[in-house]
């Protein structure tokens, strides 16, 4: 068995679960400002660090091999994780032993059964970028794991050749690089970025610096699945958000186009205006607006 993916557990032990993916260079505590969001609205938070990044293990060159394909596997092995502690800690004449961590306890805060009230919701699953990708395909294999999803702009397998990706994933090791010569300067910028929370400007320096660089040689920032493929299977709710800043949101206008074609009847969009790829960091009140209200139908 590998290594489980570290985490965030922030919340009440007995509230509806989200479970928070990443993008490619991030990790669960660059998400700080979301986190202290959700917990405020009462429910139990989970934001995991994906395989090299932050601090879950670090690639091995197997893994490397088929890295999006890991990425999956570890998100539907973090949801087995916590259904398997949901059902021990909730079975009939069972009790969790007095030697548990508070972490178990935390695991414990969702029974994976449909239809279920309060803690008997199964988790959302909520991912930006290369953890939206992975939300969607893990929500497509294993839909008995997850309640939702939330798709935040997520990377689209299948829009740029493998070359494209490497000399992206070149450009992310270049600038992460950059930072490290000059931290001080690195964390100056973030802290005076206008669109980053500052509870997340300077561990989003840190979880740079923490990525592996043996995946950003590689490229991959999704599974190997085309991401209309995916839109198309998923069958349980799903809400996707994007932006319209030119140059910079993924998914954008075009991708809605094409999402409208498909016509998944489980799959709600929302386009927020003037958000860019970070649609959470760049409009902050249109996100909470589209993603609050969905999070509360499908959780409460």
């Amino acid at each position: 068995m590998s290594t489980p993916l570290s985490r965030i557990v922030a919340g009440p032990a007995d509230a509806p679960t989200l479970v928070l993916l990443h993008g490619i260079t991030g990790s669960a505590v660059s998400q700080a400002d979301a986190i202290d969001h959700w917990v405020e609205r009462g429910y139990r938070v989970i934001a995991a660090d994906a395989r090299g990044h932050g601090l879950s293990p670090r690639w091995t060159q197997t893994e490397l091999n088929r890295a999006g394909e890991v990425l999956v596997d570890d998100v539907i092995g973090l949801l087995e994780e916590l259904r398997s502690a949901a059902s021990f800690s909730s079975g009939p004449g069972l009790n969790r032993p007095a030697t548990a961590g508070a972490e178990s306890a935390a695991l414990a805060g969702n029974q994976a059964t449909p239809g279920g009230e309060g803690s008997g919701r199964r988790p959302v699953l909520i991912g930006h970028s290369m953890g939206a990708a992975t939300a969607m395909v893990a929500a497509v294999r294993r839909p008995e794991l997850v309640g939702g999803v939330v798709l935040l702009d997520p990377a689209r397998y299948g829009t740029r050749t493998q070359q494209e990706l490497r000399d992206r994933g070149a450009a992310r090791k270049r600038a992460r690089a950059a930072e490290l010569a000059d931290l001080p300067g690195a964390v100056a910028r973030s802290l005076a970025d206008p669109e980053v929370p500052d509870t997340e400007a300077i561990v989003g320096v840190w979880a740079g610096q923490r990525v592996d660089p043996a995946l950003l040689d590689t490229g991959v920032v999704a599974p190997p699945v085309r991401w209309e493929q995916a839109m198309a299977e998923l069958t349980v709710p799903t809400l996707l958000v994007t932006g319209d800043r030119p140059g910079s949101a993924r998914v954008g206008p075009a991708g809605l186009d094409i999402l409208a074609r498909i016509g998944n009847p489980h799959v709600e969009t929302a386009l927020i205006a003037g958000a860019g790829h970070d649609v959470r960091r760049t409009r902050p009140a249109g996100f909470w607006a589209a993603v609050d209200p969905w999070l509360e139908r499908h959780l409460r």
